[in-house]
Parts: structure tokens; sequence; C-alpha cells
């Protein structure tokens, strides 16, 4: 499965030279339906305040700080996890096949990475691999945000025929709630 799940994230066209790239922050939020670019997290179900993360760092290209084309709606832990690694070492190549990193707004994310049936996100490709090593996917709970997704999505459906649900689906909807009041306290208990 992607790892946005259904959800598509595009960076609308037309955006010219911003003045300041904060200034993106709610188009980002927008076109990337408040998820973080990388690994999918959801800020208004998780209420956290997302970063504008420069996908070609501004350390190496400061010309692109206020391209709206450059930047990503990141979780704190994604962006603070990336920060100003490049590992080109090149401006103009975001990875070499093997090495670096995909731009999350685009098709070819979906060609490397990959979220497997438990909700942890893998790479499919060598360079899939390498963008996880560093992201450190490998040691996050990215389950545990997509398993809360899940739910509140499913409780979304449920609560748009909870005074039709019958006595089975009524305690299904009850048992959904409380295990995503324990997957929430997790969540903020144990941290990423």
């Amino acid at each position: 499965m992607r790892v946005h799940g259904d959800k598509r994230i595009q960076r609308r066209t037309g955006v010219l030279q911003l003045n300041n790239y904060k200034d993106a922050k709610p188009m980002l939020q927008e076109d990337f339906d408040n998820m973080c670019g990388y690994c999918g997290k959801n800020s208004t179900i998780m209420n956290e305040r997302f970063h504008i993360d420069h996908f070609v760092p501004k350390s190496f290209d400061s010309d692109r700080e206020n391209d709206y084309y450059n930047l990503v709606l990141a979780c704190p832990k994604c962006n603070l996890t990336k920060s100003n690694k490049w590992p080109t070492k090149d401006k103009t190549v975001a990875n070499d096949g093997r090495i670096g990193f995909v731009d999350p707004a685009t098709e070819e994310y979906d060609i490397h990475m990959e979220r497997d049936e438990q909700g942890y996100i893998r790479g499919i490709t060598p360079l899939g691999e390498n963008v996880c090593k560093n992201l450190n996917f490998d040691v996050r709970r990215t389950d545990l945000y997509w398993k809360i997704q899940c739910l509140y999505q499913l409780q979304a459906e449920l609560e748009k025929f909870r005074d039709k649900l019958d006595n089975e689906e009524l305690r299904f909807y009850v048992v959904s709630n409380q295990f995503l009041k324990k997957y929430i306290k997790e969540a903020f208990v144990q941290g990423e």
C-alpha cells in the first residue's frame, strides 16, 4: 500500500517566489492534506504543529529557501531527522538511484516506498531503503500513527450511522473507540 494511503499529495501549480517560506504553510497544509509528506502522519488527528521542511536544505541551496516547490509539510520528527541531510552533496541531484531522497510530492515516492500491512514504512528499492534509513523509519513507530488514522476513518464512517447501528455494531463502535484512545495515549506516552 502507498505511504499516504488513498491520499494524493501534490503541490499546486503557479506559485511564484515567496517573500518568506513560512507564508506557504496554509497552501502546504491544503496540498498535503494535513499529512507529513515523508511519513504520512496526519497533523489534525495527532493535534501536532507541523514544520516546513526544505527538501533541498537551505545550507545546500539558499536560493530555494522561498521556493514553494522545494517545501514539504513535515511532522516535527521527520523534519528534525532529515534536517540538513543531503547525501548526494549536489544541490541539483536529489538521489543517484541508490542514495539520497525522493520528493514525497511526486509519483516517484510511491515507486521507492510503501507501507506494509502492519503500517510500517518500508523501502521497496535500494533508494527507498536509503530514504527509510535517513528518516529512521526502521526504528520509528510509523505503524502506530497509521493505525490511529485508520481508526479515525473507521469511526467517522460509523458515526454517520450511529443511530442505526444494531447492538453488535454499536459494541464494535465502542471497542474501536477504546482502541483509538489507547493508541493515542500510547503514541503520546512513548513518543516516536
